[in-house]
């Protein structure tokens, strides 16, 4: 039988790989939602010379090298052209906004925030992309929206508890546990050094969105699927009353941020916090000690009661544009995402493995860093993202989560009023853009 032109074009892009090979033949049945009004929405998904990439890595010293591999790989094996959009970070949703209105945004972008650009129906359904290459669901859902893939994840990850393993070792600190289980870990270690904050947790907005989580793990859904705010339901009552009795033992400490936190644990006076899989280089980029560096690992976070636990999703992917030139873009997507030496390159850059395991199963150094490879098993692989996280207000929400619970945390207010009035407020934005 006669390979299609479609089959051909994507086989060469992946390097014929048959596991992949699945997902490249379901691209042919591909739903897009297309553009209002534009005339590329009207002709379906079509191929071109030349598309743009939109984001910020390119105009970074830190990305730009790695981001550069990816873009020339893809030229050369595909013969298109990327131009490079470059907005700096903080910029990037007033720009994708403008630029999305203005019906001219034709490319990929990084995901970044992608959510201005989803009422507009300018992104392609990027289901099928994903289909077989082992991305946790918790952060594909991050990114679905009715049923629909709006990025394709590059990397995946979560928020999760890092620890210097030769402390927590000497007190059964280890994954697995129950909270209670945990507190009784932190108190063994206050009593073997006083001078150590056993958990530095965030206790100070702009990171105090990582109740999030904790709420979760404790059984609240916080917001759920359809937008409507549970925070002060019994479950995120206990959560917080057990969060803030760490911090009355002494447990953890308040007025610390995640900066704070990262010192903290490179100068050895505190044996956990929270952080993305980035630890491993925020512990050498702080100054510390080779022991630190040498001892530092990861755990699941402490189950409660019995319940699944979380870690907030954290990751960035690319969104690609409907219609006109959507064919070069998906090629370009899943390239990024599924080309080993491109693969290769945002690791060897970043320090974090590729969102899909078929292809992060294939990287050499990532199987040799212990370090990584622990942090994806016992906390990529329960990333969730939050219900807001597919909205345009997601910071938002977030930060008005952080200062309610800095206030609980503070003694400003009680736990359950605090939830409740937190519960109107974080409600009412969700309102906003419902």
């Amino acid at each position: 039988m006669k390979s299609s032109p479609a089959f051909d074009r994507r086989a060469f892009l992946m390097g014929g790989s048959a596991s992949l090979g699945l997902g490249i033949l379901a691209l042919a049945g591909c739903a897009t939602t297309p553009p209002p009004g534009g005339s590329a929405g009207a002709g379906g998904a079509t191929e071109v010379k030349t598309i743009s990439l939109y984001g910020n890595s390119l105009g970074e010293d830190s990305q730009k090298a790695a981001w550069q591999s990816v873009v020339d790989g893809f030229q050369k094996a595909s013969g298109a052209t990327i131009k490079p959009v470059i907005y700096p970070y903080d910029q990037a949703a007033t720009q994708l906004a403008l630029t999305g209105r203005s019906g001219k945004l034709l490319g990929v972008g990084q995901a970044g925030p992608w959510q201005v650009l989803s009422p507009m129906g300018v992104l392609a359904d990027l289901t099928d992309l994903a289909d077989g290459l082992g991305i946790p669901q918790g952060v594909l859902d991050t990114y679905t929206i009715d049923g629909k893939l709006y990025v394709l994840p590059l990397t995946a990850a979560g928020i999760g508890l890092i620890v210097n393993g030769e402390i927590a070792s000497s007190v059964g600190l280890k994954s697995g546990l129950s909270t209670d289980a945990f507190a009784t870990a932190l108190e063994k270690i206050k009593s073997q050094d006083s001078s150590l904050i056993p958990y530095a947790a965030v206790t100070k907005n702009p990171d105090l969105k990582d109740a999030v989580h904790w709420m979760w793990g404790f059984g609240s859904e916080v917001v759920t699927a359809d937008l409507e705010c549970t925070i002060g339901d019994k479950e995120s009552v206990e959560a917080m009353t057990w969060y803030k009795g760490l911090q009355d033992q002494g447990l953890i400490q308040p007025n610390v941020a995640r900066s704070d936190a990262r010192i903290l644990f490179a100068s050895g006076r505190t044996a956990v916090y929270d952080d993305a899989p980035l630890a491993s280089t925020f512990v050498k980029t702080n100054g510390a000690a080779q022991n630190v560096i040498d001892n530092i690992s990861t755990i699941s976070r402490p189950q409660h009661k019995g319940k699944d636990s979380f870690n907030r999703a954290w990751g960035g992917g690319l969104f690609v544009t409907a219609g006109e030139g959507e064919t070069t873009s998906r090629d370009f997507a899943l390239f990024a995402a599924t080309d080993l030496a491109a693969a290769t390159a945002l690791y060897e850059q970043s320090a974090v493995a590729p969102a899909a395991k078929s292809v992060a199963d294939q990287i050499p150094a990532l199987a040799n860093d212990t370090f990584q490879t622990v942090f994806r098993t016992e906390v990529s692989e329960h990333a969730r993202g939050a219900a807001w996280d597919r909205i345009a207000v997601t910071a938002q929400v977030d930060t008005t989560i952080g200062e309610g619970v800095a206030s609980i945390l503070a003694g400003q207010v009680d736990v359950q009023s605090g939830l409740n009035d937190l519960k109107q407020k974080v409600q009412s934005l969700l309102d906003s853009n419902a």
